[in-house]
């Protein structure tokens, strides 16, 4: 009799599988989507970073080596280089040390698209996405911007933005879009 009860409970019927793979499909699908917005603000958030830590060495740079150095964006193909410019002529020549080339992830580009612009001080329309002359931020050896203020603007496919923005005094300030009230925080 024992043996018997057993048989009878070692498995699970067809109605139970089936009754347990929809409850797994439906929280599945409920979730995906969420999985998917928070996937998309951290390509932001890890290019925007990405993107800061990058210009910081190309300051520090400069600094060290006493040469200017160059940040030169591909805004359509959404890349940037970072090299030293021993001769101020703000192209990339030989013998001139490379710091890196970087591709911006998937989904984020460098773009202005429906944002309001400077971060500091909204006045109107963003119509060029790196505000700096030749989309390109230049350190001297001071470490200072040479052209002065300026910011970068990055924007995944959701919409969420974030601006890197650079004041009179070369320091680097990151903001972040706010959609719902269209201001940056």
């Amino acid at each position: 009799m024992c043996c018997k009860i057993l048989k009878e409970n070692a498995g699970l019927s067809l109605l139970e599988v089936v009754a347990g793979t929809a409850v797994i499909l439906t929280m599945s699908a409920l979730a995906f989507p969420q999985i998917g917005r928070y996937w998309q603000l951290y390509e932001l958030d890890s290019a925007t970073q990405m993107l800061s830590s990058n210009l910081e060495v190309a300051r520090y740079t400069a600094i060290s080596r006493k040469y200017n150095a160059v940040a030169q964006f591909y805004v359509a193909a959404s890349w940037y280089e970072i090299f030293e410019d021993k001769n101020g002529n703000g192209a990339r020549d030989s013998g001139e040390l490379s710091l890196g080339s970087y591709s911006l992830p998937r989904q984020v580009l460098f773009s202005g698209n429906s944002l309001l612009g400077p971060p500091a001080n909204p006045s109107g329309a963003v119509a060029d996405p790196i505000t700096f002359g030749s989309d390109r931020v230049v350190f001297n050896p001071t470490g200072k911007v040479n052209s002065g203020l300026g910011t970068i603007y990055l924007q995944n496919s959701a919409g969420d933005a974030s601006a890197l923005s650079f004041n009179m005094a070369s320091r680097l300030k990151i903001y972040r879009w706010n959609k719902s009230v269209q201001t940056w925080n």
